[in-house]
């Protein structure tokens, strides 16, 4: 996160869960949740963050005016903003847009509310975060749209029967031949065709031939690709290079997979 400091670092971070990051200062704090207004949660202002801006930004006589508000029964939109005036990051213009921002998210229904918070989670590639939110805007009330964004999500986090399943149920819902699309490439490489069998019937041949020469293409693509071709050269060098090089892109994958929960 990269922000300009106006102020002292904290003496120790404050973890903002929702978005799995440690903040340094008030500014980034306000970045964070100017940013991410759908992932503000519920009681934001609490008794961990007021230690953290008494002990951690050294700032006592704020963090008990703020206590004394919310003692009061101050509202959190009011303490939320008391906070991000604080730190000087926000203009008031901006201010006031981010007021309205917060109304409109707060007139959200409760499924709509939950899939834009999946949105959030999925442009910061959180795909675990993003399936959950997704799956309770489903439950709320079922459409097309949050079932595939549940597919993409089971797809991201390399969990492909389960994604094979949703785009399976999407295409019977909905006759959506994109979610079609999806199957036939993951049938490709994680199941039989046969598993499905049934929604390849009566599909256009001409489709299926466009697919599976999508699809072809796809390999010739990977196969040139720059992991590819360092695993490639590696193997050239040897067996011990190989399994240095195949060592290093595991951990990598397996480091990129943990940060998607």
């Amino acid at each position: 996160m990269a922000v300009i400091l106006c102020q002292k670092e904290a003496t120790f971070p404050y973890y903002y869960e929702r978005l799995d990051i440690s903040i340094y200062s008030l500014e980034e704090l306000c970045y964070a949740v100017g940013k991410y207004p759908l992932l503000i949660p519920e009681h934001f202002v609490d008794h961990r963050l007021l230690e953290w801006v008494s002990t951690g930004l050294n700032r006592p006589m704020l963090s008990e005016k703020l206590k004394q508000l919310k003692d009061m029964g101050e509202r959190e939109e009011r303490l939320l903003f008391r906070l991000l005036r604080e730190c000087s990051y926000f203009t008031e213009r901006e201010l006031e847009d981010f007021s309205l921002e917060l109304r409109r998210i707060q007139a959200l229904s409760e499924p709509e509310r939950k899939e834009r918070m999946g949105d959030s989670f999925f442009s910061l590639k959180k795909y675990r975060k993003a399936l959950d939110a997704y799956q309770d805007a489903y439950h709320l009330e079922e459409n097309g749209r949050r079932l595939r964004k549940i597919a993409e999500s089971y797809l991201y986090l390399k969990q492909f029967q389960r994604a094979g399943d949703a785009f399976a149920k999407l295409y019977r819902k909905n006759q959506d031949k994109a979610a079609l699309r999806r199957l036939y490439f993951l049938s490709q490489i994680t199941f039989p065709k046969d598993r499905y069998k049934e929604l390849w019937q009566g599909v256009e041949e001409d489709l299926v031939k466009e697919w599976q020469a999508e699809w072809e293409d796809a390999l010739k693509e990977a196969e040139q690709a720059e992991g590819i071709l360092e695993l490639k050269n590696a193997y050239n060098e040897g067996e011990e290079a190989f399994f240095q090089e195949a060592e290093k892109k595991l951990e990598a994958w397996k480091e990129e997979i943990r940060g998607r929960a």
